[in-house]
């Protein structure tokens, strides 16, 4: 009879919780020690001992007593009522994303589940049934049905940040098959271009979901017709977009990358400010990976000339794009050029804009960076700390840019023997996806 055959049900339940969650058995006990008040705990052993109480309750050794009882339901509590929020953000992604559309900016944590809350409790507010009407009868679709699903779109983008790719990819699937059904309804030529244009935005959208997936023939199809829509409507800055999502599915060809990016910035020509900024800053990113740092230099002064004119709202691929993304972008280049001065700026930069409503796909990269900086600056323990946050939130999204940056990050890592790179690299290796995610070339 096996092990798992003599384990009781309650200690199956702990470990069955720790491993839906992704967590170590040191990042339990991380959470367990993070969930007691201050009494408790100055009562908790060592983290080591910790973890040996885990592994005891997880066999069944050792049933948890009061206290560690009490942890264990605080935790699990607080993590069903993540779950929870995460499932009311997903009920109507085509009716948030609307609403979310109309604001005028990006919006954080809290004011997302605060919209959420109000969308299903009036949901009249959604203009659905004119755009049925404009699907299935014999209407064409006026400025008012275009304006929604162009409002639809913004918020899509912005939702991107907020949720997983498997939560949205369906409904924007849903979205673009709306958009494809009223530009052959023979619309005006002036809705056309907009359709087109609505379309190459959810387009680019569904390619990034698409990478983020794993699926690479639908990765291609979407950038497909991502540069047909730029085509059609004569906005190049569609297809600029496109090739810059690209510089990240490369594979980890930072030369690719580098020759994308530049590409990019041709097609974008003289367009907006915002995207430049971005695709000026990705550049440099690459080239800071190749070892040029001339070129990465320039690129990055670049970038923040561009950046202090944008208007990060111009476009729906560019609401990501805040100031302490941007910072982010500028420190994994300054960095990697070994620039202290100017890294150290950058993040104070990101620190000031972080706070407990940041999106987490937002932290994913950021914290990772902060922890490649703070690598480079000799700081061990801030840098790991960083990186488990990094972590913790890559794991959660399942976004394949978080596992890149972390990739770097353990790389750095691996010279050193200290216990907390050791361990990091443990819970890393224990936690990391083994897929490798499909190259759009």
């Amino acid at each position: 009879m096996s092990d798992d055959e003599y384990r009781p049900a309650w200690a199956e339940e702990i470990r069955a919780k720790r491993e839906g969650l992704c967590w170590t058995q040191k990042e339990l006990a991380r959470q367990l020690k993070l969930a007691a008040d201050s009494k408790t705990r100055a009562r908790l052993p060592s983290p080591a001992s910790i973890i040996r109480e885990i592994r005891f309750h997880e066999s069944g050794t050792h049933h948890p007593g009061p206290m560690y009882a009490e942890l264990y339901r605080r935790v699990w509590a607080k993590h069903a009522a993540l779950n929870e929020t995460e499932a009311e953000l997903g009920k109507d992604p085509l009716l948030l994303s609307w609403t979310v559309g109309r604001l005028s900016q990006r919006v954080d944590r809290r004011t997302l589940l605060q919209l959420a809350a109000a969308t299903t409790a009036n949901a009249v507010l959604d203009p659905a049934e004119r755009l049925i009407r404009a699907l299935v009868g014999d209407h064409r679709p006026d400025e008012v049905t275009v304006t929604h699903l162009e409002d639809r779109t913004k918020g899509f983008h912005r939702l991107e940040e907020h949720l997983p790719a498997k939560t949205l990819h369906p409904a924007l699937m849903t979205h673009l098959g709306e958009v494809s059904a009223l530009l052959e309804s023979g619309p005006p030529e002036h809705l056309r271009r907009r359709l087109a244009v609505i379309a190459g935005e959810g387009a680019i959208l569904a390619a990034w979901y698409a990478w983020e997936l794993g699926d690479g023939p639908q990765m291609a199809i979407s950038s497909r017709l991502v540069n047909l829509a730029a085509r059609h409507s004569g906005d190049n800055a569609l297809a600029a977009c496109m090739t810059g999502y690209r510089t990240y599915m490369t594979g980890g060809d930072n030369a690719h990358g580098s020759r994308l990016a530049a590409t990019a910035l041709e097609r974008l020509g003289n367009a907006d400010l915002a995207t430049r900024a971005w695709l000026l800053a990705r550049h440099a990113e690459e080239a800071a990976l190749l070892g040029d740092h001339q070129s990465a230099l320039k690129s990055i002064h670049r970038a923040e000339e561009a950046y202090d004119g944008a208007d990060i709202n111009a476009r729906p691929w560019t609401c990501f794009l805040d100031p302490g993304r941007f910072a982010s972008m500028t420190l994994s280049v300054y960095s990697r050029l070994r620039r202290e001065e100017d890294a150290i700026r950058a993040a104070d930069e990101i620190i000031m804009h972080l706070g407990p409503n940041t999106e987490i796909k937002k932290l994913c990269v950021v914290k990772a960076d902060l922890a490649l900086a703070r690598l480079r600056l000799g700081d061990m323990s801030q840098a790991v700390k960083y990186a488990r946050t990094s972590l913790s939130a890559t794991s959660a999204m399942a976004f394949p840019l978080g596992w890149d940056r972390l990739d770097h990050v353990v790389a750095e890592l691996a010279p050193s023997r200290t216990q907390v790179a050791r361990e990091f690299r443990t819970e890393y290796a224990a936690m990391r996806p083994k897929q490798v995610q499909s190259s759009l070339q």
